[in-house]
């Protein structure tokens, strides 16, 4: 545990034994509805996810700079040679693959 620091963590489909939240990330966000104020959210998963997570995330109020994700899922080689992370002026795997909203929002919206 870190002081300070709560986690939530939802799955969508619950396999027998599992007894945490079952539900859509959004949905739960929703639920628990998390201030703000002090406080960052970071999020990982299918880019559709955190796209939905993201415009929750932002109707409650965090701004672009307390919404960190992360984009390794475009990466292939690692070291920026095979060009499949590349979006706009950004390799992922050189300037990320961990971003804040803020930055997101300057590449194109395909990432």
């Amino acid at each position: 545990k870190i002081k300070d620091t709560e986690v939530f963590v939802t799955i969508d489909n619950a396999e027998e034994g599992w007894d945490g939240h079952v539900g859509f990330v959004p949905s739960y966000l929703e639920e628990i509805n998390p201030n703000p104020a002090g406080k960052i959210a970071v999020t990982c998963g299918p880019p559709i996810m955190i796209k939905f997570v993201i415009k929750a995330l932002e109707k409650m109020g965090y701004s672009d700079e307390q919404v960190i994700t992360t984009l390794e899922m475009r990466m292939k080689c690692g070291i920026g040679k095979c060009g499949r992370c590349n979006i706009g002026s950004e390799f992922i795997c050189l300037d990320g693959p961990v971003f804040n909203l803020a930055q997101l929002k300057k590449l194109p919206p395909e990432w």
